[in-house]
């Protein structure tokens, strides 16, 4: 029998994944079944169960690749010069975000679904504190070179204000989500504006 590759089974797993998000899309987290996910992906129950036990399983999956793509996203920007204000990587953070999820209401699903779910509140959680610490460190990074306050002034200001650049994303993907005639440019040059410099 031929030998799987880590390349094959890497690929494997992001389609299987894909058409979950599909499926999520549909029906939302609870609502979509793992006959759900296996219908939308064309692939056999056993080639799904192959790759993950079980669709907490595939949520966890999706989450890690979305989330740590932005944080990726961050680190890139980090390398920039000169660094641009922490109110430009909420348009990089939300690009990024629609691109791999496609809606923004599946995010509002998982968050709806993980006030009564602790499996996926401690995902949620998660999520949020991966974004919060890239945040944080970027926000921190910026006003060392910006206004030139030493590290620990920056990592101080960077703890204080990150709530307000997370909250700006969370807003956006909750409009964006739930108002038809939601302007998203408007609403990024708003918080470009208004949020801390």
């Amino acid at each position: 029998m031929p030998k799987v590759t880590d390349e094959y089974r890497i690929a494997k797993r992001e389609e299987i994944a894909d058409a979950a998000l599909r499926a999520f899309r549909r029906k939302g987290f609870q609502g979509a079944s793992m006959a759900d996910i296996i219908a939308e992906s064309g692939l056999s129950a056993g080639a799904i169960y192959g790759h993950f036990a079980s669709k907490g399983d595939i949520i966890l999956d999706v989450a890690t690749r979305v989330v740590g793509a932005r944080v990726d996203d961050v680190q890139q920007l980090m390398a920039s010069d000169p660094l641009p204000p922490p109110s430009h990587l909420l348009r990089v953070l939300m690009g990024g975000m629609l691109e791999d999820l496609g809606d923004p209401t599946i995010l509002v699903q998982l968050w709806g679904e993980a006030a009564t779910d602790p499996a996926l509140r401690d995902l949620a959680q998660g999520v949020f504190a991966q974004l919060q610490g890239a945040y944080r460190r970027y926000i921190s990074l910026w006003h060392q070179r910006e206004h030139g306050v030493s590290e620990e002034e920056g990592d101080a200001i960077g703890a204080e204000q990150v709530s307000l650049f997370v909250s700006g994303a969370q807003g956006f993907i909750v409009q964006a989500a739930l108002m038809p005639d939601f302007d998203r440019e408007r609403y990024l040059t708003t918080l470009d504006k208004y949020l801390p410099r």
